[in-house]
């Protein structure tokens, strides 16, 4: 498996441990370079997120990067070792270089003999890039474990929004996990602030770089009811903040699979974003409500939906997300990589 998990990536420790507690023996290692080198006796090469390794401004380094991968796989193949990835994006997020992205994608699904994807549409995504190997269906597990909910009663959720300052009549919106480009945060402060009539809170937390953080700013502007939290948040304070809202709000680029969308739907929170990729499977579930950016109006009505949703309907978003536990992902793996369709 590649990269080796970490505390700062649950899905990969999460995965992992769940693969070992199911008897498959999973090697990992700093450095890609040693497990294509040495498989000692491994049958399959895992990958994720491997764009991490060849991003940069620079375009003759990102292609010197991407000939290093790409030379990298083929020793393991060569090793015979089989090669699987798990498309969490189509693209790489924010990539410098989007055609270039798009080149070292269709080298890599070249030499992939499984790819696994966590919602049906990503088999059509693959194979339009040229993939035309096993394609695996592997739902996003749900992130209880790693972000459990705080508050064992509604009185306590509600003191935690006053401590935030949010009035008990406003809608309290999130949208977590960091404030990179991809995630147009600009456009969504700038859509709310064209809505003066709703009383609401939105608070986007992450880091965020200094750009894009001046950007926001900018975009949000004198409104107090867009209050950006940048800089780092723990597991807690981020569990606490998504708990507590009435929605996470999303306006990814290029969305593909949601992080931000498992993370809320496994605490209940209902969820407004674009009705693409990952986020078209919940179509026509109360608990997600669809705005496709950047116009405000739609969005407006969808936040006058928030004020009406029943209590049960948190309850049916944390059902849904629960119904995909880590068991399952790891038993999906190890049936596609060792049962008798490998």
């Amino acid at each position: 498996m590649w990269p080796r998990p970490d505390a700062a990536n649950p899905y990969l420790a999460r995965l992992v441990g769940s693969l070992r507690a199911r008897g498959v023996d999973v090697g990992a290692a700093p450095r890609l370079a040693l497990l294509c080198a040495l498989p000692r006796g491994a049958r399959w090469l895992h990958l994720h997120w491997p764009e991490w390794m060849i991003h940069h401004p620079d375009r003759r380094l990102y292609r010197a990067r991407t000939a290093w991968l790409m030379g990298l796989l083929d020793l393991a193949l060569a090793r015979g070792l089989s090669l699987a990835w798990t498309a969490h994006n189509r693209v790489g997020h924010d990539d410098p270089h989007p055609d270039l992205g798009l080149a070292a994608r269709r080298a890599l699904l070249s030499r992939c003999a499984v790819v696994f994807g966590h919602f049906p549409g990503a088999h059509a995504a693959v194979s339009a890039l040229g993939f035309t190997g096993r394609f695996v269906l592997q739902p996003h597990p749900h992130a209880a474990d790693d972000y459990p909910d705080p508050f064992v009663s509604p009185p306590a959720r509600l003191g935690f929004r006053r401590s935030l300052g949010v009035p008990d009549d406003a809608l309290l919106l999130v949208s977590p996990g960091s404030m990179e480009p991809y995630k147009r945060l600009p456009l969504v402060a700038r859509a709310l602030r064209a809505l003066p009539g709703h009383r609401l809170v939105w608070i986007p937390v992450g880091r965020a770089p200094a750009a894009e953080l001046a950007a926001l700013q900018a975009a949000a502007g004198d409104d107090a009811r867009l209050r950006p939290r940048p800089g780092f948040a723990s597991r807690a304070s981020l569990a606490s903040l998504v708990a507590a809202a009435d929605a996470t709000l999303l306006a990814h680029h290029d969305l593909f699979t949601s992080g931000s969308a498992v993370l809320s739907l496994s605490l209940g929170t209902p969820v407004i974003g674009p009705p693409e990729q990952h986020l078209a499977t919940f179509a026509g579930r109360d608990y997600f409500l669809p705005w496709t950016p950047p116009d405000a109006g739609p969005l407006g009505a969808q936040l006058d939906r928030l004020y009406g949703l029943a209590p049960s309907v948190r309850d049916a978003a944390r059902a849904a997300a629960m119904a995909h536990t880590w068991d399952g992902a790891a038993a999906t793996v190890d049936e596609a990589l060792f049962g008798a369709a490998a």
